[in-house]
């Protein structure tokens, strides 16, 4: 195996946790519907003996993920001298694919910095401020907007690599991905247009 399949590997083994832990969270948001059971949730979870070694997983799968991905981005730009000629499918340009995954680096960097930042026993409360705000629901849209694109690409090159290639297997993902981002937006809209 040479160091590029080896950091490829890494980038899907860091992503496939942290994906886990994405649809783990979509859940554990839904339950805002439920005052009593989102706070039951967020009572055991913000345990310390939870709260921060799940943090940890997160913290240690998103800096091997973002490693391995700046590796194979410098090793395929310096492979590559030559642009293609043509493209298979819609070309989004080198540079704004990465300022997107710069601003989704730091969507969630602010957005785990807000969970860090609030007072445990008051996560309902803290919701209902934040998304109160249209700036704070914009960006989070924004932010939601970026992750879906990003992991749609992602799966489906994952599943490239493996050779897997079929429709069936792409209209799963887009489904999956889009699922995974209404059940993220639904939560902050509601309470944006309660509020």
């Amino acid at each position: 195996m040479t160091l590029l399949q080896l950091r490829k590997r890494t980038m899907t083994l860091a992503g496939s946790v942290m994906t886990v832990y994405l649809i783990f969270h979509m859940l554990t948001n839904l339950s805002f519907f439920s005052a009593p059971a989102f706070e039951q949730f967020y009572a055991v979870y913000n345990q310390a003996w939870i709260r921060w070694p799940v943090l940890a997983l997160v913290l240690i799968a998103l800096f091997i993920h973002v490693r391995a991905a700046v590796a194979i981005r410098i090793k395929n730009s310096q492979a590559r001298r030559v642009a293609y000629k043509k493209h298979d499918k819609l070309h989004i340009p080198a540079p704004l694919v990465t300022l997107s995954i710069v601003i989704l680096l730091l969507f969630i960097l602010v957005h785990i910095g807000q969970t860090l930042l609030i007072d445990t026993s008051q996560v309902r409360a803290a919701m209902l401020n934040w998304f109160s705000s249209g700036w704070m629901l914009l960006f989070y849209l924004a932010g939601l907007l970026i992750l879906a694109m990003h992991l749609l690409h992602s799966l489906v090159n994952v599943l490239q690599t493996l050779g897997i290639s079929s429709t069936m297997y792409r209209l799963s993902i887009s489904t999956g991905v889009v699922v995974l981002t209404a059940g993220f937006a639904s939560v902050p809209l509601y309470i944006w247009m309660t509020a």
